[in-house]
């Protein structure tokens, strides 16, 4: 907390002077002469009631000579006009003379400030530079003192002096004038807030920036948000049943889901009045609805295209893929929305449902499969070069001239491609989150990790895990430590929505947290640049998301990976039903697997007659299936003929009668037997009939296994 400003501030006090309602008949004659509204000597001699406040203000605000003498020469040309004393002025009167070019604007606007009851200068018609009419107002010394002391906190802030140069001294006039008082002590969050209402995106910003200077001085608890509003947009309710809107705000209003949520579910349930009111007009309350207006409605929401019912404040939004389907993840979005709203109106006791929200507003079962968990990992080449490129960033690297200094840029590369956060759980790391490995760990295995080769990461409560500690990369905290040298002191803690709790944030930067968009629109982009990768690789846009599903992933393929449990501790999930999204096998990994497995192999049918095994007899009890034969020899799989059998004394016909009587014995078993094949085998078994041909007559000298050649065989059939 800074010390106050040492510049006194005493207000100008009208008390001071004797304020007649009325003109004397002197101070008529006087005013009515030219030449003596110029000469102050003479005027202070006989009309020092008049002229001294003038005078005084003079002295206070500032302006020139030249000017205060043309100034207050206009001011009393106007009373001897009018006959009344300028401090029974009306504000018409005031309005009259400051919209003229006599004299300096701002000095007639602090005599109408402090002497004629006039205290909104920003409605003069050539209001401008509010810096230059608080400094006439209040004074420049204490103008000047004040601004230079916001100034330097929030250069410690890290804000850049230029930017402050050209922004700060507006806003903060117009600030101390709609104020009424010049010192940053009596500056409200309410003050601010009317500062930001109506205004553009920019100077909206800068109130936002004055915030935060004003929490980092400990006059403000904290900062106010830095866009141009200070509540959800509301939304518009043309064409909806004004009944449907009432339960809708009702909901929204009592709700304890948190805000972005909240307002996300209500414009769902709000979009869903406009359905009813083109489709059934006649359903205008939840107790209205009835089972088979939940069939029509989730068939509607089936049916959906991207824009249809959309509210009449979104219109001018730019829709991708205006007119196109739906994605599954937005009518499951839908429809898990309406059925808490339904949930909720009757768990509240509002009223008794006709149907249940849970069975008759469940996600089909098509649409739940198709929005089903799908992370999609980063190809492995595009990954490894990120991480390269988040180790190796330099200045020279970014692609354009951000505001974050580069040390927090590189800490946030690297904490996004070496710990699987969410990008969510990256803002909201606090700072002291990032532990060094202080000594050895021993593993249950007898091996052990030395201490430094990792550090402990304090990872903040999320959505589906309560806040926990995880053990990640050691150059996870050498660019932590680097970033916490440079990072501005003195920042006000931020209040987080989730925990409720005010946080000092690891990334957090002239007083604000880190943007929801930094990594997806600043880091990806600079690192895919740096490591020569596209952004988008054979599954879509490299996201924020998919790298965590990156990290997950490799950590779980890796030999010796993490178990399931570990893993799901590791990741942060809730259960091991979510882990097993990030582990499925690569497709790559199941292709090595696949080409393993049916790499040289054929499968064959086998009969085994058991009967013959029991009776240990020297009869064949194996018969290899050929199509039209049997093989019983039990060496048939080394058989060089066995593509294109020769027909030896092993083979059996299956025309034949043992062949027959052999498969009607209940004593035959029925297996699978697998044989390698080679190159030229296996072309044969793909339809390769010139290959058959080719081995046909490679073979046609080679010994059976009954010791005779098929040339031999065949003569002896042409023989018989």
């Amino acid at each position: 907390m800074s010390a106050p400003s040492t510049e006194v501030y005493e207000p100008f006090d009208i008390s001071l002077y004797e304020q007649n309602e009325v003109l004397s008949n002197s101070e008529q004659a006087i005013l009515s002469n030219r030449l003596y509204r110029s000469d102050w000597p003479y005027l202070q001699s006989k009309i020092p009631g008049l002229v001294n406040p003038l005078i005084d203000l003079v002295e206070s605000s500032g302006v020139s000579q030249a000017l205060a003498v043309a100034s207050i020469s206009a001011i009393l040309w106007q009373v001897s006009k009018t006959g009344i004393p300028y401090w029974r002025w009306s504000e018409t009167q005031w309005l009259t003379l400051l919209n003229t070019r006599a004299g300096s604007r701002p000095y007639l606007a602090t005599v109408a400030y402090h002497l004629g009851g006039f205290n909104k200068p920003q409605r003069i018609a050539k209001f401008r530079q509010p810096a230059i009419y608080a400094s006439f107002i209040f004074g420049r010394q204490i103008f000047e003192a004040e601004q230079a002391r916001l100034g330097q906190t929030l250069k410690a802030l890290g804000y850049a002096a230029r930017n402050l140069e050209q922004t700060l001294s507006s806003v903060l006039g117009a600030l101390m004038l709609e104020n009424g008082d010049p010192r940053l002590e009596t500056f409200t969050e309410e003050l601010l807030m009317r500062g930001q209402a109506h205004r553009s995106d920019g100077i909206a910003r800068s109130v936002g920036m004055v915030s935060h200077g004003l929490a980092a001085l400990g006059i403000l608890t904290k900062p106010l948000r830095m866009r141009g509003y200070v509540s959800w947009r509301e939304k518009s309710i043309e064409g909806i049943d004004p009944v449907w809107v009432q339960w809708c705000r009702r909901w929204r209003d009592t709700s304890t889901l948190r805000p972005s949520t909240r307002e996300s579910n209500y414009s769902f349930i709000l979009r869903t009045g406009i359905w009813l009111a083109r489709e059934q007009p006649w359903v205008s309350s939840p107790t209205d609805w009835s089972m088979s207006t939940c069939a029509a409605f989730i068939a509607a929401v089936d049916r959906m295209t991207v824009g249809e019912w959309a509210l009449e404040s979104s219109q001018h939004t730019k829709l991708k893929g205006l007119g196109l389907p739906i994605a599954p993840n937005s009518k499951r979005h839908f429809l898990h929305a309406i059925r808490r709203f339904f949930i909720d109106c009757e768990l509240w006791g509002w009223g008794r449902l006709k149907f249940s929200p849970r069975h008759h507003l469940a996600t089909p079962l098509t649409v739940a499969f198709n929005s089903a968990i799908n992370p999609r990992v980063i190809d492995d080449s595009s990954w490894l070069k990120l991480i390269w490129a988040s180790l190796n960033l330099e200045r020279k690297d970014l692609l354009s001239e951000i505001h974050y200094p580069l040390a927090m840029v590189q800490a946030v590369a690297v904490v996004w491609t070496h710990t699987g956060l969410r990008s969510n759980e990256i803002m909201r790391l606090a700072l002291g989150c990032a532990r060094a490995q202080s000594s050895d760990v021993v593993h249950e295995d007898g091996t052990t990790v030395p201490a430094g080769s990792l550090c402990y990461l304090d990872i903040p409560a999320s959505k589906t895990f309560k806040a926990f500690v995880k053990p990640v990369a050691a150059v996870v905290k050498e660019r932590i430590d680097t970033w916490l040298r440079e990072r501005p002191a003195n920042q006000a803690p931020l209040l987080d929505e989730r925990t409720g709790e005010k946080v000092s944030y690891l990334f957090q930067y002239r007083g604000k947290r880190m943007g929801k968009g930094v990594i997806n629109t600043t880091i990806i982009p600079t690192l895919c640049a740096k490591a020569g990768v596209p952004m988008d690789d054979s599954r879509g846009r490299i996201t924020s998301h998919r790298g965590r599903a990156s990290v997950v992933t490799a950590l779980a393929s890796v030999p010796q990976g993490m178990s399931l449990i570990e893993l799901m501790q590791w990741s942060g999930h809730s259960s091991p039903s979510s882990t097993l999204h990030y582990i499925r096998i690569r497709p790559t990994k199941l292709a090595a697997s696949f080409v393993k497995a049916d790499q040289m192999s054929h499968m064959i049918s086998v009969l085994i007659d058991h009967d013959v095994i029991a009776r240990h007899s020297e009869e064949p009890y194996t018969f290899y299936d050929l199509g039209d034969s049997y093989c019983s020899n039990p060496f048939w799989s080394s058989c060089p003929h066995r593509m294109a059998c020769a027909g030896c004394d092993f083979n059996l016909p299956k025309a034949s009668a043992r062949a027959q009587a052999l498969e009607s014995k209940a004593s035959i078993g029925h297996y699978l037997e697998a044989v390698p094949l080679t190159a030229d085998e296996r072309a044969i078994v793909e339809g390769d009939l010139e290959k058959l041909d080719s081995l046909i007559q490679k073979l046609d000298n080679v010994p059976t296994l009954d010791g005779r050649t098929p040339s031999e065989i065949e003569s002896r059939k042409t023989t018989e």
